[in-house]
Formats: structure tokens, C-alpha cells, sequence
């Protein structure tokens, strides 16, 4: 190798024998000698150069052990940074939420209208504003008492809050915790887009287009519907059980209402009868008609006076609020609801409908409200103050709704947002019975 690095070097003088080749040796002698200070020169030059980047290498080891020594000396910079990776640690876990249910500071209550209801885990605090803050957490034992821990207890919002309700975990709890200004809106935004669609299905329905094509389909479909519903009804017995539970309601209406007035007009008819046809009685076979008047004279005035006292309103009105006629309702709807999902041909008329870009300027402000609906509804439910963060009401309420459980919310309210609630829905809102620390 360091042969062909570095040929060896050629003598400079050659000696000829004869005397004709002297001239060309002296030349090949020439040239030799100036290849070989050529040569010489390079090697002696890359000798020096790698003997100076040797060395220029050993004083750089020495210098990045020095830093590298320097970087992990001493020990007690590292014990610093583990205790001060330690210290945010343990900081970080303190403001995590603790089982502050089974704390000293804890409260017990019971919910005697929960009916089998279970708890959801967030406990939230109305502030004067009306807006929800999460404050602890709830949780129900075994025995139906509700546990509920607070994350500050001596924190200023307890010292009005202090009504413990529950109220459900669904989409109802957006529109009770909502405040009264945000319900407003939603209110007039609502009315506005029911106000907007009755406008555009009259609109419609009074279209040359929907007369034309539309409506004698959707009224025979409507129909056929509709005596399916009942025919199923029948069938099913509703219309006996409905036949049956309204006996005691008219047997009670006609001996307590009906029986007095006409015992009272026809008390005296058969002796009027007697005087007005004496005698048709007398000469059976003279032929005359009898005199009706008296029977007609009772029954006009009992009649008046079944109309002067509203009879037939409040009889219509105790049958109607009768639990028989709501079942049979309610059955009712719901076999012509089957039948309405169940008509294919409905649904093409209806998608028809929809497609048919002839009606769609008929719509168009039923559409305008239902966009402005849309994006106001979500900025004042579920955003966080009309910003972009989710509000911790609507976290729980999805929660609630995705695991498909009717649990119930504790929310610590004053007197007067209790009344406000109550008043709002008063079925929704339970009282909480306070059984005091365990």
C-alpha cells in the first residue's frame, strides 16, 4: 500500500554502455529527478497535514469529555430537577378532583320523588347570574342516600346557595339552567320559526302547484291511513275498553244531571194530556188526533234547560278528560303513526315535495328561521358564555345522553331560583331532604 501511495524514488544518473544512448539517458535522467522532487513534495506535504489533524483530534477529545463532565456534574443539579419535576407532580394531582363524597365536610340528602333514578356525578352551583359552576361531586349509595362533596366548602357561592334540588339529566336541564334572558331568546326565536313554517305550509297548500299534483294524493293516502288505524284500534279492543270506561261517567251524568230535569218538566204532563185529550178519551171512535202539546211544551223546556246549564259542554268535557279517552288517544296515535311511517307511497309524495323546486321559494322564511334557530340555540345551551368552549352543563347532558341513563343532576340553588324553577317546570324540579354529615 504505501508503495503505491509513494513509488520508490528513481536514481537521478543512469549509466549507458554505448556511447549513442548517452544524449537520451542524460534525459530519462532529467525527467526522473523532477518526478521524483514532485513526489517528494506531496508526501512530505500530506505527512504534515494528517500529523496536524492527529493531533488537532487529540485535543479535541479532552475537551468534549471536559463538557460532557461539566453537563452532568454535580449530582445535585439532577437531585434538583427530580424534586422540582416531583413538586409540579404533586401539584398537578392536588387540583385533580378527589373522592370529595366520602370527606368530613360531605353532605347527605335523600330525594323522595327520584322513583329509581339514579345520580349523575357532577354537583353544580347557580350563581346570582344564573350561570351553572361545577362545585364537587355526587354520588348515591345503596340505601338511596346521595352523597354530595364540595371542592372549596367555605367557598362564598354556598352562603346563598343554599336550596339543594335535583333536576334531569337530559336536554330538559340546558332549558332549566338557561337563563331567563337566554330563554327569551330561544322563546321568540321558536315562535319565530313556528309562526315562519305555518306561514309556508299555508302558502303551500294554497299553491296552484300543490292543487294540481299534490293535494287529492296526500288526501286519499291520508284516508286510507286513517281506517287502518281505526280498523286496527278495533281490532285490538281499544274502542270496547274506551265503550267501557265511559258507562260509569254517562250512567252518573244521566241519573245526577239528566234525571232531575226531566222528572221536573214531565211531573205534570200526564194530567195535562188527560184535560187536553178528554174527549178522544171519552168517544174513542170519533176519530180525532190526540193532543200532543203537553209532551212537546216538557220536552222543549227540559231541553232549554239542559242547554241554559251547559250540560252537554260539561259532559263532553268530563269524557274527554276521562283516562279512558286518553288511552284510546294515545293508542289511536300511535297505530296511525305505524301506518304513516309504514305508506311508502306517502314518503315519495313527501320526498317529491320536497325536491320540487317549485315550492321552494314558498319556503324560504321558514328555512331563514330555522338557520337563525339553528345558530343560536348551541351559543346559548351548549357554548360556554357564547364562546367556543363547552359549557360543563351541556358536558354532563351528553354524557347523560350517550350512556342512556335517566340520572339526575344536584344543583345548589337560592330560595329565589328554586321558586323560579319550580314555577318554569314543576315536575322536573325535586327538593332534596337534608339528612345532615355521617
Amino acid at each position: 500500500m504505501w508503495n503505491l501511495c509513494f513509488p520508490p524514488a528513481t536514481p537521478p544518473f543512469t549509466f549507458a554502455t554505448h556511447g549513442g544512448t548517452t544524449r537520451r539517458s542524460r534525459a530519462a535522467n532529467r525527467s526522473t529527478a523532477g518526478e521524483f522532487s514532485l513526489i517528494t513534495r506531496y508526501q512530505t506535504r500530506f505527512l504534515s497535514r494528517a500529523d496536524a489533524a492527529w493531533r488537532s483530534l487529540r485535543r479535541a477529545a479532552p475537551r468534549r469529555r471536559r463538557a460532557r463532565s461539566a453537563r452532568l456534574r454535580p449530582a445535585r443539579q439532577w437531585v434538583l430537577s427530580v424534586a422540582l419535576a416531583a413538586a409540579f407532580g404533586a401539584l398537578g394531582w392536588s387540583a385533580l378532583p378527589a373522592k370529595v363524597t366520602q370527606t368530613a365536610t360531605a353532605l347527605s340528602f335523600r330525594d323522595a320523588a327520584a322513583n329509581g333514578s339514579g345520580i349523575a356525578a357532577p354537583v353544580f352551583v347557580l350563581r346570582d347570574s344564573g350561570v351553572a359552576v361545577r362545585f364537587g361531586n355526587a354520588e348515591l349509595a345503596p340505601d338511596g342516600v346521595i352523597r354530595v362533596g364540595f371542592y372549596d366548602p367555605l367557598d362564598p357561592l354556598l352562603f346563598h346557595a343554599t336550596e339543594a334540588i335535583s333536576l334531569p339529566g337530559d336536554i330538559r336541564l340546558l332549558w332549566l339552567l338557561a337563563s331567563p334572558e337566554e330563554r327569551q331568546t330561544l322563546r321568540e326565536r321558536g315562535a319565530g320559526l313556528a309562526l315562519a313554517l305555518s306561514h309556508s305550509v299555508l302558502a303551500i297548500m294554497r299553491s296552484p302547484e300543490f292543487v294540481a299534483d299534490y293535494r287529492d294524493r296526500y288526501l286519499a293516502l291520508l284516508r286510507g291511513d286513517l281506517q287502518r288505524a281505526w280498523q286496527r284500534t278495533q281490532q285490538d279492543g281499544a274502542w270496547q275498553e274506551l265503550l267501557r270506561g265511559y258507562e260509569p261517567i254517562v250512567r252518573d251524568i244521566a241519573s245526577r244531571d239528566l234525571r232531575p230535569i226531566v222528572e221536573g218538566h214531565f211531573r205534570g204532563v200526564p194530567m195535562r194530556m188527560l184535560r187536553a185529550n178528554a174527549l178522544e178519551i171519552i168517544n174513542p171512535f170519533g176519530g180525532g188526533d190526540w193532543n200532543t202539546q203537553p209532551v212537546e211544551d216538557a220536552l222543549q223546556q227540559a231541553i232549554q234547560e239542559i242547554r241554559d246549564r251547559m250540560l252537554p259542554e260539561q259532559s263532553a268535557s268530563r269524557l274527554l278528560d276521562a283516562p279512558p279517552t286518553s288511552a284510546f288517544l294515545r293508542r289511536f296515535l300511535d297505530a296511525l303513526g305505524v301506518e304513516l311511517a309504514q305508506d311508502s307511497a306517502l314518503k315519495d309524495l313527501v320526498g317529491a315535495m320536497l325536491f320540487d323546486e317549485r315550492l321552494r321559494p314558498y319556503l324560504n322564511e321558514a328555512i331563514d328561521q330555522a338557520i337563525e334557530l339553528g345558530r343560536v340555540a348551541p351559543r346559548l345551551l351548549v357554548s360556554l358564555h357564547g364562546s367556543t368552549d363547552l359549557n360543563p352543563v351541556a358536558a354532563s347532558v351528553i354524557r347523560t345522553v350517550v350512556l342512556g341513563r335517566p340520572d339526575r343532576v344536584v344543583v345548589f340553588v337560592s330560595p329565589r331560583q328554586r321558586d323560579e324553577l319550580v314555577a318554569l317546570d314543576a315536575a322536573s324540579v325535586h327538593r332534596l331532604e337534608r339528612l345532615g354529615p355521617r
